[in-house]
């Protein structure tokens, strides 16, 4: 009697002990994937997700995505194949006009599926409010969440945007920025820059920069909020709070037809005479002034008339800038259809 009790313990445990193996493989082939990736034609670092198995990166607007060559290293004891055709690193000829799924098999013949995905730089909008203080995403905040297709201050912008024919996504207030969020994005729009950024973050500008954009920078006043680390990032020192008018203008596409922008609470640029790269498009009234302390009267060292927006040449990459993000959302015409125009002029 015991030794059929005994029996039947072994035969119940069995199973288990096939599924504990089965879990243990399953493990061993989660581990094994793509340690790097890269490609002809690449512009931004590979973003490569372990945890979901997959790799996406991108690549310039002109490139062949039909042709592309990856050189990639994965764990020891792997090789890789597409359709059961071994892919040899460097030398091996895809195509990624649509996500490829690449088979990972270790020595022991177990396999792991991975996708790889090309995105293609384009004049698709982001709107960059990550760190807006509230201009852009009010009413919304952490608490309700923040959803582009309900309510906020800036919707009646990015809805114009997109009657123009753009597609325009927004990221949320609080969202850490990496590279992959702009994959595809050759037009950016920060909106506001309250919360502070960190150094990875403006890193990731950097990366930008040098692979090429067309940069929409609107900033704010600077009284409860001193430094735009962005701002000084890029090259753009803005101070102080200013109200007035937008009333000398230097000929260019997005001040064509202008007389004048009413400029609402906004921040003075300072650094003009020390960036070669700036041209000012933008000053306000003589009569207006920069409040560089706060007090609401003209002091001898702040100055009068000051520049307010402009445009910002890096080699690849241009940057309209403006101290006033209050004046995007009054959205004042020819002003915003000007601009519109001005950042669809890509590659």
């Amino acid at each position: 009697m015991k030794t059929m009790l005994i029996r039947k313990i072994r035969l119940l445990c069995l199973p288990l002990l096939l599924l504990s193996c089965e879990k243990d493989d399953s493990e061993q082939i989660a581990h094994g994937g793509f340690l790097s990736f890269s490609t002809n034609g690449q512009t931004l670092p590979t973003a490569i997700d372990t945890y979901h198995q997959q790799v996406k990166f991108e690549v310039d607007h002109d490139v062949d995505v039909t042709r592309l060559v990856p050189e990639f290293d994965v764990s020891d004891g792997y090789t890789v194949h597409i359709n059961g055709i071994p892919q040899i690193s460097g030398s091996s000829t895809v195509d990624f006009s649509k996500p490829v799924n690449y088979e990972l098999k270790d020595n022991k013949n177990r396999s792991a599926t991975w996708q790889a995905s090309a995105i293609q730089l384009s004049r698709k909008i982001l709107i960059d409010a990550s760190h807006d203080g509230g201009v852009w995403w009010y009413p919304q905040s952490p608490i309700t969440g923040f959803d582009p297709s309900k309510w906020h201050q800036g919707q009646p912008f990015a809805t114009l945007l997109r009657e123009k024919g753009f597609q325009v996504d927004e990221l949320g207030r609080g969202d850490e920025l990496t590279e992959e969020m702009f994959f595809g994005y050759y037009i950016i729009i920060r909106a506001n820059g309250f919360e502070k950024y960190r150094d990875k973050e403006l890193q990731v500008y950097t990366k930008l920069i040098k692979r090429g954009m067309n940069l929409v920078f609107f900033t704010d006043h600077k009284k409860n909020d001193p430094t735009d680390e962005l701002g000084d990032h890029l090259g753009l020192k803005f101070m102080g709070i200013a109200n007035g008018v937008i009333a000398s203008f230097t000929p260019h596409v997005i001040t064509e037809n202008i007389s004048s922008i009413d400029y609402i609470a906004g921040s003075v640029l300072t650094n003009l005479n020390e960036n070669p790269n700036i041209e000012v498009l933008g000053r306000l009234r003589n009569d207006d002034f920069a409040d560089l302390n706060f007090n609401g009267i003209k002091d001898d060292n702040e100055p009068s008339a000051p520049p307010v927006m402009g445009i910002l040449n890096f080699q690849k990459s241009h940057i309209f800038f403006i101290g006033d993000t209050n004046g995007l959302l009054v959205m004042p015409q020819p002003f915003i259809d000007n601009l519109i125009r001005w950042m669809g002029i890509c590659f």
